[in-house]
């Protein structure tokens, strides 16, 4: 008798879907008495993620010789782990070296067995239980990596696949270990956020969210968070005369030269733009302008004076012949002389060589020459030590 498939789809109430694929034979088995026979079941992985498929082969064999039964129906029942009582998938008739297959979607850890009920020919049996588990993904995001002291800052996630109802908690790494700040529960779409506050002091802090393994599924854990508790630092950009060059792209520039984690914010400060007053004025300047802020300011250089940084737009443009002379960029410059003049803002005064070779402190007055030091744009640790 020729061999036929079956496929079958359905969903049953304990979040299994099961996908069949099976087949029978005219192939019996021939004797006076029912064949006695013992049940294999096998699965080709132990744990999935979220929509997360598994696939069962039952192997019906003849006990004890071991030679396979075909033409035999196979029940697959299943159990969601931490219930009683067991319910009946599909039936599958055994084909080819007695097997019979299913491939089940899983929402829920479950517990898996065959069943093959007596038949004229083949004797009843079951197989061993299978077990299967769910290991969910935690996604969790902050809407920003920066909050002031006592700010808050919203941080969202999601379980998948999701568990309506059941708690998520959000912890913080204290002194080597992580503590429970708070809890709450799942939407019905796994989605979950916390309000996480800034804290009294200036400086990093990491968190998690955990999921803790229940009946249904494995423990779940986010990727670690870092929330920076900063001084926010706000700015305005002014210009002195007709700047020729374009004031777009030094808000731009400098922008990037304020975020970067090479730079100030390393000493837990966020630069924030605003349209007018801040807390210093970024001011690009025509280079004869530069001397009208004070005596002690020169055409040819950038400068300082009380709550102005003025950039020399003269060196913004071409930057200086000492620098470039030492190898240094007219990009690497830019951010140079940024983070200088803005480091006489924060009160750090002017900085030597530390010997030959070595790269400059960004307070050395690189424009005037490196003596002997390489070109460097950021602040040196020890340089950030004081900024704080």
């Amino acid at each position: 008798m020729g061999m036929r498939a079956v496929v079958v789809l359905l969903s049953f109430t304990l979040g299994v879907t099961l996908s069949v694929v099976g087949s029978a034979s005219g192939a019996e088995v021939v004797g006076d008495a029912a064949l006695p026979t013992r049940l294999q079941l096998t699965t080709d992985a132990h744990r999935v993620g979220p929509d997360g498929r598994v696939t069962l082969t039952a192997r019906l064999l003849g006990d004890p010789g071991g030679e396979p039964v075909t033409g035999e129906d196979v029940l697959l029942q299943y159990q969601r782990i931490g219930k009683d009582g067991w319910r009946d998938g599909e039936v599958v008739g055994t084909g080819q070296g007695g097997r019979s297959e299913w491939t089940v979607g899983l929402t829920s850890s479950m517990r898996f067995r065959a069943v093959h009920l007596e038949s004229a020919t083949a004797a009843a049996s079951t197989s061993s239980v299978r077990k299967v588990f769910v290991k969910p993904v935690l996604s969790a995001s902050l809407r920003r990596d920066w909050v002031r002291p006592g700010g808050t800052v919203m941080l969202k996630g999601r379980v998948r696949p999701a568990y309506g109802g059941e708690r998520v908690t959000l912890q913080r790494r204290v002194d080597g270990r992580w503590q429970s700040v708070d809890t709450v529960r799942q939407g019905g779409q796994g989605r979950f956020e916390f309000p996480v506050r800034g804290q009294s002091t200036y400086g990093p802090q990491t968190y998690r969210v955990v999921l803790q393994a229940r009946d249904r599924h494995l423990a779940a854990t986010s990727e670690r968070l870092t929330l920076t508790t900063v001084r926010l630092v706000t700015y305005s950009i002014e210009t002195r005369g007709k700047v020729k060059g374009a004031l777009d792209s030094f808000k731009r520039r400098t922008a990037e030269i304020y975020a970067d984690r090479r730079g100030w914010s390393r000493s837990y400060m966020h630069f924030s733009r605003v349209k007018t007053g801040g807390a210093f004025s970024l001011v690009l300047s025509a280079a004869r302008y530069v001397p009208g802020f004070a005596p002690i300011c020169s055409s040819y250089y950038s400068c300082r004076v009380g709550r102005y940084v003025v950039i020399n737009e003269d060196r913004w443009r071409a930057g200086t012949p000492y620098f470039k002379k030492s190898g240094g960029t007219l990009r690497q410059y830019r951010a140079m002389v940024v983070n200088h003049e803005t480091g006489h803002w924060l009160g750090l005064g002017h900085a030597s060589c530390g010997g030959s070779g070595q790269r400059a402190p960004v307070m050395q007055q690189q424009s005037k020459g490196l003596n002997g030091c390489t070109p460097n744009a950021w602040p040196l640790p020890w340089e950030i030590r004081r900024a704080r």
